[in-house]
């Protein structure tokens, strides 16, 4: 097995997402990485795939066994979704996207905020610590 650098997802502490096996029917056997919290669904979003996508007739060959071993195993409780739900949700999300986009931006804006305070930080607090030392120095030393 090869070595392939880590993929770190985005929560804070950044953190090693591990590598997933998606069997959805769009999807099956297509690797993907994501958050390590994403199955307790309170992980940060995190997806990224590993594998290419599968052309439609790899999926249909995969999917179509699968749902034979599910619907004989008693597991095939997964309502059907229509058309009209699917673009429902799109829209949702293509409504919410532009909210989102506008959040990261401003993160990224906060953040660099934050580490230009933090260096001016830093840099207050080495002057008074010269200062300091410069102080206790001279009052030793005087004679």
């Amino acid at each position: 097995m090869a070595y392939e650098p880590e993929v770190l997802c985005h929560c804070n502490p950044r953190r090693k997402a591990p590598r997933w096996i998606s069997w959805s029917r769009a999807n099956p056997g297509r690797r993907y990485y994501s958050c390590v919290n994403a199955m307790n669904g309170d992980g940060c979003g995190f997806v990224q795939w590993y594998d290419s996508p599968l052309p439609k007739f790899f999926s249909d060959l995969i999917g179509d066994p699968r749902d034979e071993v599910w619907r004989l195993r008693g597991q095939d409780n997964v309502p059907p979704v229509s058309v009209e739900q699917v673009e429902e949700c799109r829209d949702q999300f293509v409504s919410v996207e532009p909210t989102v986009k506008d959040l990261q931006d401003q993160l990224k804006e906060k953040s660099a905020e934050i580490a230009a305070l933090k260096g001016i930080f830093e840099k207050v607090v080495f002057i008074v610590l010269v200062f300091v030392f410069g102080v206790v120095a001279g009052k030793l030393f005087a004679f």
